[in-house]
């Protein structure tokens, strides 16, 4: 008798397999595609899964928060009862309702309680291929839902570290040394075991800033202290602490300076301003320096600028006299407690450089306690710190050592004021040398520099006492600023001392405001 060909359903099977094989192959794009974006692989697989399964599909944190599939989640809650909870909580690994409604299926993901929860549910029974897509998804859900976490806690740890890191800066900031370097021991072994530092400021765009930020830890060893600035969103800062040996700066730190210049060759957009060495307590005016020598790296072909040592107006005043004339005039701070002295004399320090909004970010506290302390400040000496001249001269008075109690004053001979200490021939050279330099420009810019000044460095009102467009006096400032290497604006400490150059060749009138008690003084 002759073979009789029959269908006995293995083509069906035949493909009921390859598919099922193309679904798996699926489920490990899912995985590969968690590599760069877990969440959304995870989103994603499981509306796939609901599609392949052919019935709502959900997925539930750990703290039964909704990950996916939200549509179908309050029917599955409903139907599962407390099947979900003992499932999540770890009694059941996994659990199987069959009612009126249909068929559901919840199982556990991972290893540790509280568990996610993967629930299916079809209108038919769940046959073996289903089962066994279920399970596959099952376990390349738990794998991206680790590999969340796990960026999760990293991305957690990353953000205290960057932390802790802007604690540390604010202590050496606030002049707290020894706190500070208690708090840097969580950071790295002997990463503030050293009496001096250097600071850099790198400028860039905003976007780059964390990129950056570790780019320039890799590069410098783990030997700096890195920081996103609070008050500037564009910029970096860089503490370098240093060694000595034999007198000379240690191969380290160069090597600091050699890798953050390597960083600003390769990248075009980004600026780099250095401070010299000062010692840890002094951590204040190293910032300054370096973020006044990065108003000079943006007009510097190479994009880098160091601080250079120049001519201070301190090192020219009569220590003796000057010494007296500032402790006269902070004298009224004295009746501070010791206690509440340091901080107040330390925010005052800054809010003389920087805007209350950005003090406070430097320092860590808010802005309203930036400004009480100005306001108290002011209130103690009299003054009224909203004058740029008496800025300039409480600015000036906080640079210089006071006399050692009990010092000896000439009777007969009456204490020098500020205009008398600016009345001497070499604060008047320096002042000249510094001021000439703005003849190099083929415009005026010494006259709006002095028309700015006296309109307590309003844009609008110089304009008007020159009778020029707004615009021209800012682009007369910015090519001050080029022709004196100093930051004019937003304020601080270089435009202090370009004021008090004004007043020493009598440009500008210190008392011709009232309230200025600290330039009569």
């Amino acid at each position: 008798m002759g073979a009789v060909a029959t269908d006995d359903g293995s083509g069906e099977r035949l493909r009921q397999a390859r598919e099922h094989t193309a679904r798996l192959t699926r489920l490990l794009d899912f995985a590969r595609a968690g590599e760069s974006d877990d969440e959304t692989a995870v989103r994603r697989l499981v509306a796939w899964l609901a599609d392949g399964l052919g019935g709502p599909v959900t997925l539930t944190g750990r703290n039964g928060e909704p990950l996916a599939g939200t549509d179908a989640r309050t029917a599955v809650e409903e139907r599962a009862g407390e099947l979900l909870g003992q499932v999540a909580g770890g009694r059941l690994h996994a659990a199987a309702v069959d009612d009126r409604h249909g068929h559901l299926r919840l199982v556990a993901l991972g290893r540790h309680a509280p568990h996610p929860v993967l629930a299916a549910a079809l209108p038919r029974p769940f046959d073996e291929q289903a089962a066994s897509l279920l399970a596959q998804a099952a376990g390349v859900l738990a794998l991206l839902l680790r590999a969340h976490e796990a960026d999760d806690h990293r991305r957690s740890a990353e953000h205290a570290m960057a932390c802790l890191r802007l604690a540390v800066f604010q202590l050496l900031m606030g002049g707290d040394v020894a706190l500070a370097q208690r708090t840097a021991a969580g950071l790295g072994p002997g990463l503030l075991d050293a009496e001096t530092a250097r600071v850099f400021v790198l400028e860039l765009p905003g976007h780059r800033r964390d990129l950056l930020l570790r780019e320039c830890e890799e590069a410098t060893g783990g030997r700096v202290l890195a920081v996103r600035c609070a008050a500037y969103d564009s910029q970096l800062i860089v503490v370098a602490p240093t060694t000595h040996d034999d007198g000379a700066q240690d191969t380290g730190q160069r090597g600091v300076a050699a890798a953050l210049h390597r960083i600003v060759e390769a990248r075009p957009g980004v600026f780099l301003g250095a401070s010299d060495l000062h010692p840890l307590a002094q951590l204040a005016d190293a910032y300054g320096e370096a973020a006044r020598a990065l108003a000079v790296a943006r007009f510097r072909p190479g994009r880098v600028a160091e601080h250079l040592p120049q001519t201070r107006l301190t090192a020219l005043l009569d220590p003796a006299a000057a010494g007296a004339w500032a402790a006269r005039v902070l004298q009224p701070l004295d009746s501070l407690p010791h206690h509440g002295r340091g901080p107040l004399l330390a925010t005052v320090g800054l809010g003389l450089e920087f805007t209350a909004v950005n003090a406070a970010g430097i320092l860590g506290i808010s802005r309203n306690t930036v400004r009480a302390r100005m306001d108290r400040t002011a209130a103690l000496l009299g003054a009224d710190l909203a004058d740029v001249r008496a800025r300039a001269a409480l600015h000036l008075a906080l640079q210089m050592p006071l006399p050692a109690p009990g010092a000896v004053v000439q009777d007969g001979v009456p204490p020098a004021g500020l205009e008398r200490l600016l009345a001497t021939g070499a604060v008047r050279d320096w002042a000249q040398e510094l001021l000439g330099r703005l003849a190099a420009a083929d415009r005026d810019l010494r006259r709006t520099l002095r028309a700015w000044i006296a309109e307590n460095t309003a844009v609008e009102g110089a304009a008007a006492r020159l009778g020029v467009h707004p615009r021209t006096v800012r682009d007369h400032l910015r090519g001050a600023e080029e022709l004196l290497g100093r930051r004019l604006v937003p304020g601080g400490g270089d435009l202090y001392e370009v004021v008090l150059a004004c007043a020493a060749l009598a440009e500008v009138d210190l008392g011709s405001r009232p309230g200025c008690v600290l330039c009569a003084a």
